[in-house]
């Protein structure tokens, strides 16, 4: 995949707080998409088949655990970011256990973000 023309699936339940994630993808070229909740994200995800995902954990009816495990059981492929204000330890270990490819603290610093998308996005 090419990291200049990505389909890059952005999930929280807050979207506000991504707003500047998603110029920043935009103007590299990737194409991105809002969810708003780990449902929607996982209909995006059988439909769209993005190239990349990142999720918030902290949302109604589906956290971003529960989510994180659909997405890979439709496709383990996808690499799949978690993007949380939680910094337990123990919310490290449970996203790693969900399948979640990174883990990354808010408040969201957008070049961490990017290098890491750019990163996973590199990876054969």
């Amino acid at each position: 995949m090419s990291k200049a023309s990505a389909h890059v699936l952005l999930v929280d339940d807050n979207p506000m707080g991504l707003e500047i994630l998603e110029v920043r993808l935009k103007a590299l070229g990737h194409r991105t998409t809002i969810a708003q909740n780990g449902e929607l994200a996982i209909a995006c995800v059988e439909r769209d088949r993005p190239d990349i995902v990142v999720l918030d954990v902290t949302m109604p009816e589906l956290n971003g655990y529960q989510a994180c495990r659909a997405i890979k059981r439709i496709d383990k492929n996808i690499p799949v970011i978690i993007l949380t204000a939680k910094t337990d330890p123990a919310d490290r270990f449970w996203a790693m256990q969900s399948g979640a490819d990174a883990f990354l603290n808010k408040p969201i610093d957008p070049a961490t973000v990017i290098q890491k998308v750019t990163a996973l996005l590199e990876q054969p």
